[in-house]
Order: structure tokens, then C-alpha cells, then sequence
């Protein structure tokens, strides 16, 4: 194979060339253009290979995010709806698993597709008159690896929920059911077969899913049968329907936690901006998930909704949903392109990086300095990881904030003045890598609330309160009231709270010497605190009144 900048590159060059999605794929795009076109394109590649110069030591998933496209992922779903038969020429407008012609229809469209890829090895799983598509990625010829990564969607539809459907007559265009799901496998499959891995990656295109699950029961059943090594499932099941947030929903069981936790990670490393809800749920069986799991696979379902027929935190409920209105015109494809951009840099990492024997364990430290900002100490330090992390500092179990440019992270975190015991732990689906250093605060004096009450006082037979609490205990307070002309009015000694020395309490009762009694005005009260031999003020402004 090329070396991996040159396959960028290329990949690159396809997604800027005015051709069908039909003719992806292949090198003779080279020689079909005029000669300026040529030189255009020459060009471009020649900025792709210094762009991802710069970006080769930090992570491929950077370099693939924006080769997912828009319009490839919309060309996909029309062709997908319309379902549309060359010779003789027949728009079916379904793909239900009972229509066999429109069904085998699909199902030659997405071998299609698949077959852009010459490195994927394309099969049809038949099974009592219906038809799964496979296409595997073979691991690389020096793998001794026999682990299974796989990425899944179905492709049947119906719309049982328009009451005079009839699977032979009615259309069922599943445009976003699950017409979105196969879009997004195809552009991901096209994308990470131009590269090598140590696993193998099967793409598979599940039949009769709406009718039982029965595409993929019979390829978990085969898979349990001949004792495959799958360690991850993802299934992309209905994922375009939301115009109020970017939200996906990750559906998974206590064993498959670990793939959640990567598709978290991953949204957050590459700042993809989706709302991610994770629904921890063996009972959810309305998705290929469930075939797997029943043979003790670990898999998960990235779906808009669990339940599109009602509303939800962040979703609507789908009126389109198995009906025939279930049309490309309904289709979020900023959400469908963000969902397609997270499980194509997920499964790339985990097969490229993640699952190399922790040979690739992230490193971490944490920077000695400390930099204060709103009398909260901030930590700092710095990572190398090649493939997404997650840092969680303690005290506090504070998520830091990364800088992947500079490999930096910062953490505003609790401590206490003295010494601390600071953890910082780098998280990943396999497993997590903690440093620890003790670093001795000293956060200084910082007021941490001064009071005055009531404000305003009344002139007569009213005692103010003055009471202020520091982040340390204070040695002494002391209260300076003075008129709005700048006259000391009055000097008052603090009291220390008995229970806590970090609070003092003082009173007035609005007199002076030989009990005369103020003015109504405004006054200035001016806080006074010693703390290791030095002295801290705040002031606060006090109305008296009638």
C-alpha cells in the first residue's frame, strides 16, 4: 500500500472531483479531466500532503473527519428511497423485506458501493429467501490478530404505521429508517479500507431487521457458531430526525459500557459538538444490538432515539417514523454527517491504536506551577496519546479541558491550603493511566463572603450585622463606619465565631459616643481582617433609614 499520506491525499482528491457517487473509487479519475483540470487537482493534493504533514503525529481521525461529506451521504439516502431498477427501468420505493425484487434491488446497490473498495472482499449472506451484504476488510498479511470489528446497518423498511400499508403495493421509502444508517456505513467503509489494520473490519447490510431482527440473528448465530473473536459491534440505526439538537443516543448493556465510553470520548477529542445520551438498557431490543448481545457480544446502537415515537429530553417525537413520508426532504444532514464523523474516528482508533497490545498507553504529567484565577488554583500539565483520551484530575474529579495543539490540559480544581495530593488520570475504553504529585497550596487570604444586614437599617431600634468570613481563620476584625463625607463615624471590634475561625461578627446600633444616634445616609463600612500578620479590607456601603 501507499504510505498513509498518499491514501489522504487521494482520498482527498475523490471528495473534490465532480463525479457521481457511483464512481468513487478508482485511480482512472486521473486521466478522465482536461489538462487545467488536472493541474487543479495536482494542486490540491500537493496542499493535502503539507496539511497533513503537520498532522500526521497527532491522529489520522483528523485527517478523515472532513472526507465524510454531505452530499455523498444525501446521494446514498435518494438512492436508497427511490430504489430505482436500471433495466427495465422501475422505481420500487421500498425496500421491505417481503418485496424480494425491490429488497435484491437494495441489496445490489449496496454491493455496489461496497465493490468502490477493491480491498474489501464482498459477499451475500443469504438465508430463507432473504439477504444480508458483507464486506470484510482483511487485517493486514503480518497480523497474527483473529479479533472482528464490526459496523452495521439495516436496510430494510416498512411503513406500518400508515393503516392501509401493504409491503407488496405501499411505498416505504426509509429514507431516514434506515436509509441514514447505510449512508453512513458505505462513506465509512469506502473511507477505512484504504488503510491497514491488525483486526479485521466487517461491513454488513442487514436484511429483514424490521421483520424480527432476522438479518442480523443469523449472522450472530453463524459468528457464535464458529467461535469469532468480535470485540466491538456498532450499529447505526436511524440517526436523522432532530431539528432541535445534535443529539444521538448510544444504546448499550453493562458489558458494552466500554464502547459507549468511546464514542464519548471520541466526541469530546474531536470536538464534534453532539449531545450524547447514554441509555444503559439490556431490555431495548428494537435494534441489531439485540442479535448480538444474545450471543454475548459486546455491541452498541447509535440511533436518534430508542423511542422515535415520543418525545424526549432534547427530541421530538417523529411523525415520519415507519410511514411512507419518511422522505431525504425530512433529513437533519448536519446531524447524520456528525453521527457518521464519530463512528468512523471511534472505529478507527480502536482498531488502529487502541488494540495493539498497550503498546500505546497515553502518557501524562502534571506541571509544578500553579496558576491562580478567581482564588481557584488551576493544574496544568501535558499528554501524548495517538488515539482519543479523556483526563480527570482530583481532588474534585474534575474533566480538564485539552489543548491538542500544544498537548496540554488545564483543571480548575478544589484544593485545600497545604499540601495536596493531586491525581491526574488519562481515560480510555481499555483501561486508564494515573501520575500523582503532591503540591503544597498557598492560596494567600481571599475574602469569602462579607455581609451586611439588614441594608438598608432602620435609624431607631435596629442593630445592623456585620459579618465576614475569610478562606483562612482570621486573627482579628475590625469594622470602620464612615460618612458619606468621609468622616470616621464609628470603630467597631469583631468577634470570632466559636464554632469556626475562619467567621467574625460584630453589631451597631447606630450611635455613636454618649449614646447620640446617626443620621439617616448612606455610609461606608470598611472591613479590616488580620491574617498572618497581615491586614485584608473590604468595604460595603450601609442606608440607614427612617
Amino acid at each position: 500500500m501507499a504510505p498513509e499520506f498518499l491514501r489522504i491525499a487521494y482520498l482527498v482528491l475523490l471528495r473534490n472531483t465532480r463525479v457521481g457517487v457511483d464512481d468513487f473509487g478508482s485511480w482512472k479519475h486521473l486521466t478522465e479531466y482536461s489538462k487545467p483540470a488536472m493541474f487543479q487537482q495536482l494542486n490540491t493534493i500537493i496542499f493535502v500532503l503539507f496539511l497533513y504533514s503537520s498532522i500526521v503525529p497527532a491522529d489520522r481521525g483528523d485527517a478523515l473527519l472532513p472526507l465524510i461529506r454531505t452530499e455523498h451521504l444525501k446521494a446514498h439516502i435518494t438512492a436508497l428511497q427511490e430504489n430505482t431498477q436500471q433495466s427495465p427501468k422501475r422505481i420500487y420505493r421500498t425496500r421491505s423485506a417481503y418485496h424480494r425484487d425491490a429488497s435484491d434491488n437494495a441489496a445490489a446497490y449496496i454491493a455496489d458501493q461496497f465493490r468502490r473498495s477493491p480491498r474489501l472482499k464482498v459477499e451475500f449472506e443469504t438465508f430463507g429467501g432473504f439477504k444480508n451484504i458483507v464486506a470484510r476488510l482483511l487485517p493486514r498479511a503480518t497480523s497474527k490478530s483473529n479479533r472482528v470489528f464490526i459496523l452495521c446497518a439495516h436496510y430494510d423498511t416498512q411503513s406500518d404505521r400508515d393503516a392501509d400499508w401493504n409491503p407488496l403495493t405501499s411505498p416505504a421509502p426509509g429514507a431516514n429508517d434506515n436509509g441514514t444508517g447505510v449512508a453512513a456505513m458505505l462513506e465509512i467503509a469506502h473511507l477505512l479500507s484504504q488503510f491497514d489494520y491488525d483486526h479485521e473490519l466487517r461491513f454488513i447490510a442487514f436484511d429483514a431487521k424490521e421483520i424480527g431482527l432476522m438479518g442480523s440473528r443469523h449472522h450472530a448465530r453463524k459468528a457464535a457458531q464458529a467461535g469469532e473473536n468480535i470485540i466491538a459491534v456498532f450499529n447505526i440505526d436511524m440517526i436523522g430526525f432532530n431539528w432541535i439538537s445534535d443529539l444521538v443516543e448510544v444504546v448499550t448493556d453493562d458489558s458494552s459500557l466500554w464502547i459507549g465510553d468511546a464514542l464519548l470520548i471520541a466526541n469530546k477529542w474531536y470536538d464534534l459538538g453532539l449531545e450524547m445520551r447514554r441509555t444503559r438498557d439490556e431490555s431495548i431490543d428494537s435494534s441489531d444490538h439485540k442479535s448480538f448481545w444474545d450471543k454475548d457480544y459486546h455491541a452498541v446502537t447509535l440511533v436518534e432515539s430508542s423511542t422515535p415515537w415520543r418525545d424526549s429530553r432534547g427530541y421530538e417525537a417523529n411523525p415520519f417514523y415507519h410511514t411512507s413520508r419518511d422522505t431525504v426532504d425530512k433529513i437533519n444532514f448536519r446531524l447524520v454527517r456528525k453521527v457518521a464523523q464519530l463512528a468512523l474516528v471511534t472505529l478507527n482508533s480502536l482498531a488502529g491504536r487502541e488494540f495493539q497490545e498497550m503498546t500505546s498507553v497515553p502518557s501524562l504529567t502534571i506541571h509544578p506551577q500553579l496558576v491562580m484565577r478567581q482564588n481557584l488554583p488551576h493544574i496544568t500539565g501535558s499528554f501524548e496519546s495517538s488515539f482519543p483520551i479523556e483526563i480527570v484530575v482530583n481532588p474534585g474529579n474534575v474533566t480538564a479541558q485539552l489543548d491538542r495543539s500544544n498537548h496540554t490540559y488545564t483543571a480548575a480544581v478544589p484544593l485545600k491550603p497545604g499540601e495536596n495530593r493531586v491525581r491526574a488520570t488519562a481515560v480510555y475504553p481499555l483501561g486508564a493511566r494515573s501520575v500523582e504529585k503532591i503540591i503544597t497550596f498557598d492560596s494567600g487570604f481571599a475574602w469569602e463572603s462579607v455581609i451586611v444586614f439588614p441594608n438598608p437599617s432602620r435609624q431607631i431600634d435596629e442593630l445592623t450585622v456585620f459579618r465576614a468570613e475569610g478562606n483562612l481563620p482570621l486573627e482579628k476584625m475590625s469594622i470602620s463606619i464612615y460618612s458619606a463625607d468621609g468622616l470616621l463615624v464609628k470603630e467597631i471590634q469583631g468577634v470570632v465565631d466559636a464554632s469556626n475561625p475562619r467567621i467574625w461578627r460584630a453589631w451597631w446600633n447606630h450611635r455613636v459616643a454618649f449614646g447620640i444616634g446617626v443620621a439617616m445616609g448612606i455610609y461606608v463600612c470598611r472591613f479590616e481582617a488580620l491574617v498572618n500578620q497581615k491586614t485584608y479590607s473590604q468595604t460595603r456601603k450601609l442606608a440607614i433609614i427612617r
